[in-house]
């Protein structure tokens, strides 16, 4: 045992013997070799990679070491320290567009600031987590009423896929990005946000913001402060869905969905830069709010009374069908009038009993377990502007207004209304017009209007240009396109964490509303134009930008062709189709690679997933 012991060390000490004479020989022909091709460069450390524990080359790396760990500690407390209310430009030399934003602020942004800003505040920074309890919650409420089988299927689906996701490894903000994005929202001064028409951005005080609200809010013609707790809405609600439950108008179902959320709706300001002052439009955020669900659930039932109104717009499409066959006398002229504030100056009760009234015209509620009083306490609980409900009661409102005061326009296929914007073709001239609109705003109620006469035979409306043109001894309307001076003239960034496919059909709506729109082939050109302008500084790639303009081109073109009558039931034919097939709709938040979920949902079991986003 001893024996073989003593062999293997010997052995062992051989071996080693071996590797350092060859050590030793490797260092010298290196060092013979560094001296000779390189005689005048210092050669100590030369060798210092072969070995590792060379105390001097173990000194330089903890060096090196302690100096990145200042460094970071250095940048930590930097990072924790207040962010100072100016920021000095990083390079002035470099410049930005940054046009779609209009700082009205004392503070000063830098460039590099205003260029983050420009992204546009749809912009969504590549998410880096799952929002599960989002998820969770939207699951649970939209797969409430689905059989068990179904729900079990899906949260099976969506679990799986939670699981197997993984955080991206490209991002759409880089680190420089995400710090200056951090100043911005430290400070405290200001407020961004969207201008009123647009979709510019703009940058204000905040004592300016608050003050511009308080102003509006302060007019007790319009708006009255709430002198109980606000949230007994909700307990009247309660009351109100718990009667028609026991009633059996209404299912648990029903009664779970009308009663599923209690936060209170919120406002905000719009400030409108093409008025004088900028003064600020009141906006309510009423989504995902207390009356939400029972407004919906009334807009179902009076959705139809859509059909009792007479020259209301429902888009741009819409009105170009109406507007191309008409043909003027050469006594007409073109002009529009615009309602003040329509939402905030309809009069509920009235435009409530008129509602009710349609609606037992209609004959509607033969068919619905529901009496007019049922209607009219849960319109009342429902209405608040901003919801589901207030353009359809503006429309009805408006309709039965425009019968009753506006006598002298109100003639069929000369008059139309889109919300608050109404086009006529009338005999009065400017001065006559101005008249008859002061008359107008003498008449007793809050509905006030302004107006604007053609111009060179030109006049504006939605996003249309209207040009009278004579051909053949007959006067009509030449329609191009149109966008807005104060119009920002950029688009949903593609850079931003939004689908693909909702990237792709921004492309294909504008360029077939301009195909639709702009009727004369050279102006047609300029206006594709000024879409890829407009594209390509919301970063979209060239190559993608002219493959869908020109797909969508030939969509176009080979419909064209088709009767337009034909193409309406066939579109119509096909929605309903689509609708029926999916047993319900769910919204998650998006984050990159759920339109594999998507297709899975949509063809295994029949649930239609939108995306939301922050």
């Amino acid at each position: 045992m001893y024996k073989i012991r003593n062999n293997t060390l010997q052995h062992k000490q051989k071996q080693l013997r071996y590797i350092n004479i060859e050590i030793n020989t490797q260092n010298s022909i290196l060092n013979h070799y560094f001296k000779t091709s390189q005689p005048t460069r210092q050669h100590q450390d030369d060798l210092r990679w072969i070995n590792k524990f060379n105390e001097n080359f173990e000194n330089k790396l903890i060096e090196k070491r302690d100096k990145k760990i200042k460094t970071l500690k250095e940048n930590q407390v930097q990072e924790q320290s207040p962010k100072p209310q100016t920021t000095k430009t990083m390079n002035s030399k470099i410049t930005y567009d940054t046009s779609n934003v209009i700082n009205i602020s004392k503070i000063h942004l830098s460039q590099e600031q205003l260029k983050v800003i420009s992204k546009g505040l749809k912009f969504v920074p590549t998410p880096r987590s799952i929002n599960t309890i989002t998820t969770v919650v939207n699951c649970e409420k939209s797969l409430f009423s689905t059989p068990k089988l179904i729900k079990s299927a899906a949260i099976s689906e969506i679990s799986t896929f939670i699981q197997k996701w993984r955080k991206p490894t490209k991002f759409n903000m880089n680190k420089e990005e995400t710090k200056l994005l951090k100043e911005i929202k430290s400070i405290q001064d200001i407020v961004i946000i969207q201008a009123d028409k647009g979709g510019k951005i703009v940058i204000m005080n905040k004592n300016d913001y608050f003050n511009k609200i308080e102003e509006k809010l302060n007019d007790l013609n319009v708006y009255e402060q709430v002198k109980n707790d606000p949230t007994i809405i909700k307990t009247e609600i309660n009351k109100k869905v718990t009667k028609m439950l026991k009633q059996n108008k209404i299912t648990d179902q029903n009664k779970y969905y009308l009663t599923s959320i209690d936060d209170l709706p919120k406002i905000r300001g719009q400030p409108k830069l093409h008025k004088i002052d900028t003064p600020m439009r009141i906006v309510t955020c009423s989504r995902d709010t207390i009356t939400s669900p029972i407004s919906q659930f009334i807009f179902r039932i009076i959705k139809e009374l859509r059909t009792t109104l007479s020259g209301v717009v429902c888009n741009t499409s819409n009105f170009i069908k109406i507007i191309t066959d008409v043909k003027l006398n050469q006594d007409e002229h073109l002009a529009s009038l615009d309602i003040q504030d329509l939402y905030t100056n309809i009069p509920v009760n009235k435009a409530i009993d008129i509602t009710l009234k349609r609606l037992d015209e209609s004959k509607k509620l033969d068919n619905l377990p529901f009496t007019k009083t049922d209607i009219k306490e849960l319109l009342i609980l429902a209405f608040t502007y901003g919801n589901t409900l207030s353009p359809i009661l503006a429309d009805i409102y408006m309709d039965e207004y425009q019968k009753q005061h506006l006598h002298e326009v109100n003639i069929p296929n000369k008059i139309w209304r889109y919300v608050d914007d109404i086009l006529i073709i009338t005999k009065m001239n400017k001065t006559q017009l101005d008249k008859y609109v002061n008359d107008l705003n003498k008449i007793r109620g809050t509905i006030k209007f302004t107006s604007e006469f053609e111009q060179n035979d030109q006049i504006n409306y939605l996003d249309t240009m209207l040009t009278k043109t004579i051909i053949n001894n007959e006067t009509i309307l030449k329609i191009r396109w149109f966008r807005k001076d104060t119009a920002a003239d950029r688009l949903l960034n593609y850079e931003s964490s939004h689908g693909k496919s909702i990237k792709n059909n921004i492309v294909k709506n504008m360029t077939t509303r301009i195909l639709e729109t702009t009727q004369d082939n050279i102006d047609q050109q300029e206006d594709l134009n000024k879409l890829r302008s407009m594209l390509l500084k919301s970063n979209y790639p060239l190559k993608e930008i002219e493959k869908l303009i020109k797909q969508t081109c030939q969509e176009f073109k080979s419909n064209k062709n088709k009767s337009n009558d034909k193409n309406d039931d066939i579109a119509g034919q096909i929605k309903d189709k689509n609708n029926d097939e999916f047993i319900c709709s769910l919204t998650l938040p998006y984050v990159p690679g759920m339109e594999v979920l998507k297709r899975r949902l949509e063809k295994k079991l029949k649930i239609k997933l939108f995306f939301s986003y922050p």
